[in-house]
């Protein structure tokens, strides 16, 4: 007994308890610092596509206000030459493109490495082509009627974007977000009631088609709001691969790059070779010569368009890829109104401030406001 009694005395057990969330409380202030960073990297990126947007739409319309005062008002300008001018400015985002490559020492295309089928990229870049031409041809027409009557129907592309959002890329309305269409429909709106210097209105309205020429017209916004859903889709699936993905980083901004110089290219030859086959390049030479301002300030005119449509396609695709193609739209459309304000500033002989600017002014600004609230509070959601 007394060999056994220490055996009985054994030491009391002592359990530890090993905390199991170390792992967790160890990452969380790395995950939090990722999000932060995330969230703010997300919105330098709308800021800057904002004013990229914001910028190129208005440089673009100020030249070609300056075209038409100084145009030859006898002959008309080329069916084909002002939809390319949309896309023929693409080579300035080659080299930032390239460059990217260079830097990252990436081999392959982020769209087309694969993930997505090839049968979905094919269908969806088809049509992504057919979009972007004939919304840049059917945009023409704005130079063959009234700058008000197009005004009014070509705000009905946010009409289009909102049912095509809901009905293709499946997005949830709140109200802030109706608030926030309401308000730039009346921006828009209150936008034809202002008149753009120089803007070409035709005396052939009263003669033609109009019901032909408005139809066209709805056309133009109907192609617009097809483009950017389409564009939010691609962008959609290629994050989709990403997340699903063991081996794949989540896209970056380049793939908005990549995206305008694809599409911008293949319209691009398409305009260039209808120009060609049509003899619409005969009257290039006519209409410079009989600018009013000299041939290099047309040839000025031309290459300032060209770049800054450029731009403005580099913002509205960037903010298609940041948030949505709705506030995407909703940026192009409130734009307007400070266009208005501009061609006030820089054609005051022409033209004067009114109360319908102030009004236009105030809801595009509202507008933007309220669609940004509901970014904001999304954000605030995902922490």
């Amino acid at each position: 007994m007394g060999h056994n009694q220490p055996m009985q005395s054994n030491p009391q057990e002592h359990f530890v308890q090993i905390p199991l969330n170390i792992e967790h409380r160890l990452t969380t202030p790395i995950s939090l610092t990722s999000d932060s960073n995330q969230r703010r990297n997300k919105w330098v990126t709308i800021i800057i596509c904002t004013i990229l947007a914001v910028t190129g739409q208005c440089v673009a319309r100020l030249l070609e206000n300056y075209y038409f005062l100084h145009r030859n008002r006898n002959r008309r300008r080329g069916i084909l030459t002002q939809p390319l001018l949309q896309v023929v400015g693409f080579p300035i985002l080659v080299f930032p493109f390239l460059l990217h490559f260079l830097i990252k020492k990436q081999k392959q295309l982020l769209i087309f490495s694969g993930g997505i089928s090839l049968k979905q990229l094919a269908i969806n870049y088809s049509c992504l082509c057919i979009y972007m031409f004939c919304q840049a041809f059917f945009f023409n027409v704005r130079n063959q009627i009234p700058f008000r009557v197009f005004t009014l129907i070509y705000t009905t592309q946010l009409l289009f974007t909102l049912i095509l959002s809901k009905c293709y890329n499946k997005i949830k309305f709140n109200r802030w977000m109706i608030i926030s269409l309401i308000l730039a429909v009346l921006a828009g709106a209150f936008t034809l009631y202002t008149f753009s210097a120089g803007s070409p209105i035709y005396d052939s309205w009263k003669k033609s088609n109009k019901w032909g020429t408005i139809y066209v017209a709805f056309c133009a916004a109907a192609f617009f709001s097809f483009l950017l859903c389409v564009i939010r889709q691609v962008f959609e699936e290629l994050i989709s691969v990403c997340n699903t993905s063991t081996n794949r980083k989540q896209p970056s901004f380049v793939v908005v790059l990549e995206l305008i110089i694809f599409l911008s290219l293949v319209t691009t030859i398409i305009l260039v070779a209808a120009i060609l086959i049509s003899g619409e390049h005969h009257n290039m030479k006519k209409e410079m010569d009989r600018f009013t301002k000299g041939e290099i300030a047309y040839v000025r005119t031309m290459v300032g368009q060209a770049v800054a449509w450029q731009i403005y396609w580099v913002g509205i695709v960037g903010l298609v890829f940041a948030v949505s193609a709705v506030f995407s739209n909703v940026i192009s459309v409130c734009t307007w109104p400070i266009v208005s304000l501009l061609v006030v500033c820089f054609y005051d002989k022409y033209d004067h401030f009114d109360v319908f600017r102030g009004i236009a002014l105030g809801a595009a600004a509202l507008s933007v406001v309220s669609y940004i609230y509901v970014i904001h509070k999304e954000k605030s959601d995902d922490i």
